[in-house]
């Protein structure tokens, strides 16, 4: 029995495949198709692309390798295509060379983007048929008022083109006569032109979809019987019409026109109509009825693999169709019109349609391929990363949890996952908020646009964030990684008492260029309400009623600062979600409002986390979170808790968001995470048993230095845990990774990864110092034992200051972690000179080492220095402000509060027995570190 597929071709039409994929190349399916069906050419476009991507894995391999070079979606994309076409366009090259150059073609189509860009569109097509590097390659050019001057100059430069989405005859001529032109234009340069190919792609079911769905629209509400009938008569029948008459206006060019003859002598060839759309969309049409109708001399007729499978069981092909019922053809169209059908308008809409929706599926592509890339990086993590003996004990924590529901159970806001105390249920349930608040905030997308636009306009120079931990960190990094637009401030945060900072703060910023955020959850915090105080009391003194239009707030609903906020009559206020606690809020209002003030893409960040989520969604061991999780708190549990980060500089700022959430949520009970960052690099094998290493790469090209020490310590036999990071925008997905991640360890590790039950010790032994301070208007500080120099020491038995510091470090052992608390104004010497401090003691007690700024750390790494593992070794370092500043409405200034945050820390300390020590620093506080770094050669062990 004759194939009718490989009948077409004895009636002059050409079977092109419109669909390809790797699978149909690499199953041999496409060389079948050329050997079995007669199939002469293939077609692809954004829509097949993003099926084909979407229904196997044999892309995952070269994803992988083009992510790993740190390539777009876009150019990912690009490079996917380009290779199945060229692969496509080598297995059709016999019969590209069998048929002289008339068949055996591929088409890439152009990114749709570029429908209405003349320029644009050249030279972009003469790239990809450049790259692709293939005779028999097309490009794919769309036929809109844009594409027919590219299309003659795309001839004109030797380019094989397919012209795509022709509804309208009126275009089609168009569309040859730009064919004509650019064949003419090579001849005149003497130029060949017997190898330049090209198409017109007549679009056909979708004339009958559009016009089918006008005809019922006239049918709802006409009710005489003979136009009903009419009108039911012309359905489905306007596509073939449409199409037949195409045909002629062909003929009429090309085979019997005086123009194209002369050009024929030159070697010239037929730009053949393609009838491209062939598949039926009305099922109660024939599924090939648009092949059938459509057979003649120098066409191509494309089709879906359903209507290659339906022509090759059951088509019937008789030559010249296509010259059958031209007159019936052109009373169709008539009839049309003649009831109020513009045929301009349906094929003008059908057009702008085509290239939108080419443009949704090429933008679902890209969205497909930024899945894939981040599911074969987390992946790749795993695979990354080394944990060596510990990947059993890993494995059996996770089929614990899996077998627990643990990811359903975090979904579903569980709160029996972490505690089977009902009152702490109760609360946890109230602090879960943070899984789906990217979903509430892309629903404040527009306020924060308009936020981002009004801030722009006021043309402030510079946002000052007042605010401590989850409040000020996760805006910190924003500014610190993604930077602010130009013509949007520079965001700087206040989280301290410390009047020396405050003063040089205000001795920078020009109050009437300067917008302020206040930031605070609870809307009682004692920092944040102190610095409000004084701010707003220095706007009013240069702004005076105008101070309130200079200041934003960021508050739960019915906070005290939300109060003073409206008496204060600021610019905006946000209040935020209150189910989510302070180090989980980045992606609520806390983290996005600072984000649009200094001008960032809000919509780049809330774009990654859909997909994140729907990864820490599976209930397996390729959620992100689920394996992170359970590998840290494995690691924890087994020593090894020391969570050492290394990131690449681009993103070294985000260790300090990660520190508090680690610390804060885990460092309870007398366990936890003790989170490492920012730690001066030592020798691998100085490094302790107890560490596990975090490996934060950015666009999956390692930074060298940092790839190298991660190596050593992996061959030493550290676990080595990696993540990377496509590009900056992925900040705000990693972040909710993290949380998930944490959430996870809370439940392995026995806690509830939600409260800070230590954090009050510190503040309760402040609010009772300032109570005395109110009382008597002194400041009773904790006695000094001895003064070296400029070095105050209290909290030792010691007569000098070299026993002091010998009996702090008879205290660390090889799973001790050592701690400086500084409460220092943090300038860059200060900041110098501390870092060479912390590398001192990391190198010569070879413990892991933090470093902390007071007050900030009070709201980040305190909770687990006070409710943490029994290991840390605590050298508090106390700064004398050389200047005061007032609080307005205490009794007390910022001097006094500052001391009183430093010694009520102090204290709490030693109520839980840990081994502090504090050092006033005074006088000049770079000098009064040099003495203590002098003190510490001798005394820390070589």
């Amino acid at each position: 029995m004759t194939n009718p597929l490989r009948q077409l071709a004895a009636y002059g039409q050409s079977f092109w495949l419109d669909f390809l994929s790797r699978p149909l190349i690499t199953s041999g399916e496409l060389a079948r198709l050329i050997e079995d069906d007669g199939l002469r050419g293939v077609t692809s476009n954004p829509t097949i692309f993003d099926k084909a991507i979407s229904s196997t894995d044999e892309y995952d391999e070269e994803i992988a390798e083009l992510a790993a070079r740190g390539l777009s979606d876009e150019t990912i994309f690009e490079e996917l295509a380009v290779h199945d076409v060229q692969k496509a366009c080598d297995l059709l090259l016999l019969v590209y060379e069998a048929s002289e150059g008339q068949d055996g073609f591929v088409s890439l189509e152009l990114p749709p983007a570029l429908a209405d860009d003349t320029e644009r569109t050249i030279a972009e097509a003469r790239r990809l048929f450049a790259k692709i590097d293939r005779p028999n390659a097309m490009i794919k050019v769309p036929g809109t008022p844009a594409g027919i001057p590219a299309i003659e100059q795309l001839i004109a430069d030797g380019v094989n083109v397919n012209v795509t989405l022709l509804f309208s005859l009126q275009n089609y001529e168009q569309v040859m006569e730009a064919y004509l032109r650019g064949i003419e234009r090579r001849i005149a340069e003497g130029l060949a032109v017997d190898r330049i190919a090209s198409v017109a792609s007549f679009f056909v079911s979708r004339v009958d979809t559009e016009i089918d769905r006008r005809l019922d629209a006239l049918l709802a509400r006409t009710e005489d019987a003979a136009q009903r009938a009419l009108i039911e008569s012309l359905k489905g029948k306007a596509a073939i019409a449409n199409a037949k008459l195409a045909y002629q206006r062909f003929k009429r060019i090309f085979l019997e026109g005086e123009r194209f003859a002369q050009l024929r002598q030159h070697g010239a060839r037929i730009q053949r109509p393609l009838w491209a759309s062939t598949s039926t969309k009305n099922p109660a049409y024939s599924d090939v009825m648009y092949v059938e109708h459509l057979i003649g001399p120098y066409t191509v007729q494309t089709m879906a693999p359903v209507t290659v499978e339906a022509y090759r069981d059951h088509g019937q092909p008789r030559p010249n169709t296509v010259e059958e019922g031209i007159d019936e053809a052109e009373r169709v169209l008539q009839q049309l019109a003649e009831l109020g059908i513009s045929y301009e308008e349906v094929t003008t809409q059908l057009q702008r349609e085509g290239v939108r929706l080419f443009q949704e599926s090429y933008d679902s592509v890209l969205r497909r391929i930024a899945d894939r890339r981040r599911s074969l990086i987390a992946a790749s993590e795993r695979r990354g990363s080394s944990v060596g003996v510990y990947a059993p004990d890993i494995d059996r924590t996770i089929a614990e949890l899996l077998a627990a529901d643990a990811v359903e159970r975090v979904w579903r806001r569980d709160a029996r996952l972490w505690t089977d105390d009902p009152d702490r249920q109760r609360a946890i349930e109230q602090r879960l908020g943070w899984l789906t608040v990217h979903e509430q905030m892309r629903e404040h997308l527009p306020e924060l646009i308009a936020l981002r636009d009004e801030v722009r306009a006021r043309k402030f120079s510079h946002a000052l964030l007042l605010g401590m931990g989850g409040s000020s960190l996760a805006p910190e990094v924003f500014q610190r990684v993604l930077g602010n637009d130009v013509e949007h401030p520079e965001l700087l945060v206040l989280d301290t008492t410390n009047p020396d900072t405050i003063k040089r703060y205000r001795t920078q910023l020009d109050l009437a260029r300067t917008l302020i955020i206040v930031s605070s959850k609870s809307g009682t915090t004692i920092e944040t309400s102190s610095l409000a105080a004084y701010w707003f009391s220095e706007l009013e003194r240069e702004l005076g009623d105008r101070a309130g239009q200079h200041v934003i707030v960021i508050t739960d609903p019915g906070t005290p600062l939300e109060a003073w906020g409206r008496s204060h009559r600021v610019w905006r206020i946000f209040r935020n979600p209150p189910d989510i606690g302070g180090r989980y809020s980045a992606l609520s209002f806390f983290g996005l409002v600072p984000a649009a003030v200094i001008g960032l893409p809000i919509e780049a960040l809330l774009d990654r986390l859909p997909p994140m989520a729907e990864r820490l969604k599976r209930s397996n061991v390729d959620n992100p979170g689920l394996w992170l999780g359970a590998a840290l708190a494995t690691l924890a549990q087994l020593g090894r808790d020391k969570v050492t980060f290394l990131l690449e500089p681009a993103v070294a700022p985000f260790g300090d968001w990660l520190e508090q959430l680690l610390a804060e949520s885990t460092g309870k009970q007398g366990t936890g995470l003790v989170p490492i960052v920012h730690e001066p690099h030592l020798a691998p094998e100085h490094y302790g048993t107890d560490r596990v290493f975090i490996g934060i790469d950015l666009a999956l090209q390692p930074y060298q230095p940092i790839e190298a020490l991660l190596k050593a310590t992996e061959t030493l036999g550290h676990p080595v845990l990696r993540t990377q990071l496509w590009n900056l925008w992925e900040l705000g997905a990693e972040m909710l990774r993290w949380e998930f991640a944490t959430a996870i360890a809370g439940r392995v590790l026995g806690i509830d990864p939600f409260d800070e039950p230590d954090v009050r010790a510190s503040k309760d032994r402040t609010a009772a110092l300032l109570d005395g301070y109110r009382r008597t208007g002194e400041l009773v500080r904790p006695p000094v034992s001895l003064v070296d120099g400029p070095l105050a020491v209290a909290g030792t038995t010691a007569s000098d200051l070299r026993t002091a510091l010998a009996e702090l470090c008879t205290h660390i052992r090889s799973s001790s972690y050592l701690a400086l608390l500084a409460f220092v104004d943090p300038t860059p010497d200060v900041l110098e000179r501390l870092h060479a401090i912390r590398q001192l003691l990391a190198e010569r007690f070879r413990v892991a080492t933090t470093l902390g700024i007071g007050p900030r750390y009070l709201h980040s790494i305190g909770q687990l220095y006070k409710g943490g593992p029994e290991t840390g070794v605590f050298l508090q370092l106390v700064a004398e402000p050389a200047t005061d500043v007032p609080i307005p409405g205490q009794p007390y200034t910022f001097r006094t509060l500052f001391f009183a945050q430093a010694d009520g820390d102090f204290e709490a300390l030693l109520a839980r027995r840990r081994p502090v020590l504090q050092i006033t620093l005074r006088g000049e506080t770079v000098a009064a570190l040099e003495r203590l770094e002098q003190e510490l050669v001798v005394t820390a062990p070589h």
